[in-house]
């Protein structure tokens, strides 16, 4: 097996690309609900809680970035999360998430970093680019 850089990572929000991603990560998760009872040495559980999905972009600021634009607070959008990068036959991540917040950051040497926190909003899929 071949491992997958990060460094050919790419993300669109509303259809469009986001500019400077430096990174993102996602969150998907399976919770389960509790079926111990008092008494029982060993913890037993039950799975078929909703899944739900979230997590962040960290990029660069750049004027007039379409994508940016795309990732402000509260808006609802299409994201699609390519770990490597939009080549023909990769999987990627696709569905409709909620911003939920932005954090910017700059210092008096350094460029601006702007992060997005997302939280999906229904089922999130892995596709492949055609």
């Amino acid at each position: 097996m071949a491992l997958v850089h990060g460094n050919k990572g790419s993300v669109t929000a509303g259809g469009e690309n986001v500019g400077k991603v430096q990174s993102f990560n996602l969150s998907i998760e399976a919770p389960v609900s509790d079926a111990t009872a008092m008494g029982e040495e060993w913890e037993t559980h039950l799975a078929g809680a909703p899944k739900r999905w979230s997590g962040s972009i960290n990029a660069k600021r750049v004027t007039d970035d379409a994508g940016q634009e795309e990732l402000s607070a509260g808006a609802s959008v299409m994201l699609h999360l390519y770990d490597n990068g939009e080549i023909s036959g990769e999987n990627y991540y696709s569905g409709t998430a909620t911003i939920t917040s932005i954090s910017h950051a700059q210092g008096r040497t350094d460029t601006v970093d702007l992060t997005f926190e997302f939280t999906g909003n229904g089922e999130l899929a892995q596709e492949e680019v055609p």
